[in-house]
């Protein structure tokens, strides 16, 4: 049992770090070259394969992960409509007001995705 909470707790540490890492490496590339390369990284899916791999090697089950891929998915899809709004919205409402309004569309977009049964 304490072995795995010990590998849960490397599996977590190590997303941690590395989302953070990527998440430093987006700044400094958007910085670097052009904010658009550094959206493109933020926006990739490094991340996100990289829980999966990590939960599947924690887990061993296909079932649960293909359950937490079908999450990343829903959340993806979600994003499209969260950036979508903010580029639509921050030369117009500032950037407070468009996180939130980006926030609140993107929880719409999980909970119609979800209502509809569509994934």
């Amino acid at each position: 049992m304490e072995t795995m909470r010990e590998n849960l707790r490397r599996s977590v540490l190590l997303d941690f770090l590395l989302g953070g890492t990527l998440i430093a490496g987006a700044v400094l590339l958007a910085d670097l070259l052009n904010p658009w390369a550094g959206g493109v990284l933020a926006g990739a899916p490094i991340r996100s394969g990289l829980a999966i791999c990590l939960y599947y090697a924690h887990t061993r089950d296909t079932d649960k992960t293909a359950q937490l891929a079908r999450g990343v998915l829903v959340a993806m899809i979600s994003n499209v409509f969260f950036a979508l709004t903010l580029y639509l919205t921050l030369p117009r409402l500032g950037f407070v007001p468009s996180m939130v309004s980006a926030s609140l569309v993107f929880l719409a977009a999980v909970a119609l995705i979800e209502l509809l049964g569509a994934l």
